[in-house]
């Protein structure tokens, strides 16, 4: 199965009208990201059974964003609010393969650590993800993983 997980898009910071780090919502830059990435994700697999979300409102809308790509209504996830156990969220993705592609959208550090515990059975793996980053990994039903690609805004942009 390939699952795909991408980091929320830029979001804003705190100030103003936005008073806690659970209330960010995306920038502008942010939102256009996510379109972009939603755009070129649906390209590259139609077969996308779920999009999973954190419950923060950033990680939800760029949630929504990529949904609406993918025709896909996002559901949110407590495994992958801030700071989740990376064996809960590997569990409740097992649980709901059906085949198809899932899409995990959260936050750093967790989404890094995540594929880290993946591919990494000493979770030695370090990845990088910038915001709205996109990263196939290959998730065999035994749990043995392999990352297949990362992309970002700014290599997809490059390329565009």
């Amino acid at each position: 199965m390939n699952l795909y997980v991408v980091r929320h898009a830029d979001a804003l910071s705190i100030g103003g009208n936005i008073r806690s780090d659970f209330e960010r919502t995306l920038s502008e830059r942010g939102r256009s990201d996510a379109a972009m990435m939603a755009r070129v994700l649906a390209q590259i697999d139609l077969d996308i059974s779920a999009v999973m979300t954190s419950p923060l409102v950033r990680a939800a809308e760029t949630g929504k964003i990529f949904g609406g790509e993918l025709k896909r209504e996002p559901e949110a996830s407590k495994h992958l609010e801030p700071g989740f156990i990376a064996r809960g969220l590997a569990e409740e993705i097992q649980n709901r393969s059906n085949g198809g592609g899932i899409v995990v959208i959260g936050h750093q550090p967790d989404m890094s650590l995540f594929i880290s515990y993946l591919i990494s059975p000493a979770h030695a793996a370090a990845v990088s993800m910038e915001t709205c980053a996109v990263a196939c990994v290959d998730l065999q039903s035994t749990g043995q993983a392999q990352l297949r690609w990362l992309l970002t805004p700014e290599s997809v942009r490059s390329i565009m």
